[in-house]
């Protein structure tokens, strides 16, 4: 006696690559997670998308500041491979993704708040405080210092001396003062360092100067003056 229902069958590989794309046509669309297409969920509650690589991806783009393709080869081919559906959900917060290719550096802006109405600044994600007149000087002299060892095509370096030699030659006639003066390279160190500007070498007080300084506009800092050397 023949069965009056159709046998089912598992989907063809053609069957699973229509259902693929009829999934992922939209990258912008948040679609109920699908185990067939979807793969099981990687924790108890999940309902993302994607995978576990892209995830990973996405959350070194979060914890900033910024992500080195140079140190990180596989990383940065995921982010270039899936950038599509990354500035998608970085949108959702408010930010923009910025890639240099050349440097390979992967970068987060937050979005102008008065483009989306002042009174969601509350909601922009990554605002950091404007760095100081001296941060800021330190920062220019950085720079330069940068593009000459980048054409030189040599390590680009710089000593905590230097730095302090830097800080004393621009503070004001009249205002030197060693202990002060110490005190701002240390905080201005410590603060390049954690924005990962400032890399450390393995050599006491010698710091390389990170291929994503450029991303940081002197222009967003505190500093409204040109500075004034104490000569």
């Amino acid at each position: 006696m023949t069965d009056a229902h159709p046998t089912e069958h598992a989907p063809s590989s053609e069957q699973r690559v229509d259902i693929a794309q009829h999934v992922h046509s939209d990258p912008f669309r948040v679609t109920p997670r699908d185990t067939f297409v979807d793969g099981a969920a990687l924790f108890p509650g999940d309902t993302g998308v994607l995978p576990m690589k892209v995830r990973q991806a996405l959350v070194r783009l979060l914890k900033g500041p910024y992500v080195d393709g140079g140190r990180d080869e596989k990383l940065w081919t995921t982010l270039l491979d899936n950038q599509v559906i990354l500035r998608s959900r970085l949108s959702e917060l408010f930010l923009n993704l910025q890639l240099d290719h050349e440097r390979k550096i992967a970068v987060l802006r937050p979005v102008d708040p008065e483009a989306i109405g002042g009174s969601t600044r509350s909601s922009i994600l990554r605002q950091q405080r404007a760095l100081s007149r001296v941060e800021t000087i330190v920062l220019l002299r950085l720079r330069l210092l940068l593009d000459r060892h980048v054409t030189a095509q040599t390590e680009p370096v710089i000593t905590r001396e230097e730095i302090a030699e830097l800080v004393a030659h621009y503070q004001p006639s009249g205002q030197q003062d060693a202990l002060r003066d110490t005190d701002v390279v240390n905080r201005t160190i410590t603060k390049l360092l954690a924005r990962q500007l400032l890399l450390p070498t393995g050599i006491e007080d010698t710091f390389a100067i990170s291929k994503a300084l450029p991303w940081r506009s002197p222009s967003k800092t505190s500093a409204t003056s040109r500075p004034k050397s104490r000569h």
